[in-house]
């Protein structure tokens, strides 16, 4: 019978979509931490802003990887080495 896969598809589908949505959010504060630090970093003195890039830069790579938690992290630890607190944090 066809409807069997049908059926277990739909229940997959069920199943699985909160975890879609659970990365969501996480995707979302990269997006608003790299502009955050985009922002800064226009003020900030050269030799630091330098610095802090690097790790932006790591942040954003981990972000783009699906690692988005170890990715948030990073993009903090850069707002943060621009003498600054991440907005919410």
């Amino acid at each position: 019978m066809k409807i069997r896969p049908l059926i277990a598809s739909a229940c997959a589908a069920v199943l699985l979509s909160p975890a879609a949505f659970a990365g969501e959010g996480k995707t979302d504060d990269c997006s608003k931490l790299q502009a955050e630090f985009d922002k800064q970093a226009t003020t900030a003195q050269a030799a630091q802003a330098d610095q802090a890039r690097a790790i932006r830069d790591e942040g954003a790579k981990l972000c783009a990887e699906g690692k988005s938690e170890e990715g948030v992290k990073r993009l903090q630890e850069a707002i943060q080495a621009l003498g600054q607190a991440p907005a919410g944090g």
